[in-house]
């Protein structure tokens, strides 16, 4: 889905991967991330959507990279955010002590993090997903929603949204670097080699956790007139009653495999940008 560009490390010296940035840096490195990963990825994106809605699928490039600019406002906005709660959230576990925090404080601070930003997340999304269906501009298809069905049709699957993003910054800003580390450390694997197989890892355990509500909330956000899926427990028996648990996971592969490569991308954005935007915190033997 992050003051301190990730709550891997120690509040001081160390590695490039141990530094905490302060909240502004690392809020310009939360939207260059989520720039660059939402505008490789799209397509996976398009797809994972149309396949939880059940719509068609396409090779129309117009097609998959519609909705695109809310995409990527959505992303670098929700990367920018992400950093520094998460950071804040690390600082306060933390208690302003100089140390490095467990794995499993590395994974709570993604996770509060996660779910505050899904209060940013929910609107663009849908208008993308409306964008998506119907082909409409950005500022066309907001209005249209919010002369129709008023500005809280905007919000239509919050609770979702920010269970869904809760996980997902979980994964990637704490699992991620464990696993990451630990293959390191355990198994002797090279920094670039452990780096993906965390990434991988974290991306699996992320998406598949996370997918029944991504879906939940994909369906809702494709319905904002609520003709099929109504309220979130509504959506929740409807998609049951169409396909029994399995149905929740339509669209599992677009999104695990996006994820996974979503993780590594914002790991090596924050590893490899970090020490060329902000040199002054990064040691000198890191500096890229």
């Amino acid at each position: 889905t992050q003051p301190s560009f990730l709550v891997e490390g120690r509040m001081g010296g160390g590695s490039s991967d141990d530094v905490i940035l302060p909240p502004m840096e690392n809020t310009v490195l939360g939207v260059c991330a989520g720039t660059i990963e939402v505008t490789l990825l799209q397509p996976m994106l398009y797809c994972k959507n149309a396949s939880q809605q059940g719509l068609p699928l396409t090779l129309d490039p117009r097609a998959l990279y519609r909705g695109l600019g809310v995409s990527v406002i959505n992303m670098s906005i929700l990367t920018g955010v992400q950093f520094p709660l998460t950071g804040l959230v690390a600082q306060a576990i933390a208690g302003g002590a100089d140390r490095t925090l467990s794995a499993s404080e590395k994974i709570a601070s993604g996770f509060v993090g996660g779910v505050l930003s899904g209060l940013i997340c929910a609107p663009m999304e849908l208008v993308m997903i409306q964008q998506q269906r119907f082909g409409a501009s950005l500022l066309g298809t907001a209005g249209k929603i919010v002369s129709d069905l008023g500005p809280l049709a905007l919000f239509r699957g919050l609770s979702t949204s920010c269970g869904r993003e809760g996980i997902f910054t979980a994964g990637y800003l704490g699992l991620g670097p464990v696993l990451g580390q630990k293959l390191k450390d355990e198994y002797g694997m090279s920094k670039p080699v452990g780096e993906f197989g965390g990434a991988v890892g974290a991306g699996i355990v992320a998406a598949s956790l996370s997918h029944p509500l991504d879906t939940i909330k994909t369906c809702m956000q494709g319905d904002v007139k609520q003709v099929t899926y109504g309220s979130t427990m509504q959506t929740f028996s409807t998609l049951y009653a169409e396909g029994g648990p399995l149905r929740f996971f339509n669209g599992w592969i677009w999104r695990t495999s996006r994820m996974c490569c979503a993780i590594f991308l914002l790991g090596q954005v924050k590893s490899r940008l970090g020490p060329l935007l902000f040199p002054k915190h990064y040691p000198t033997e890191n500096k890229i």
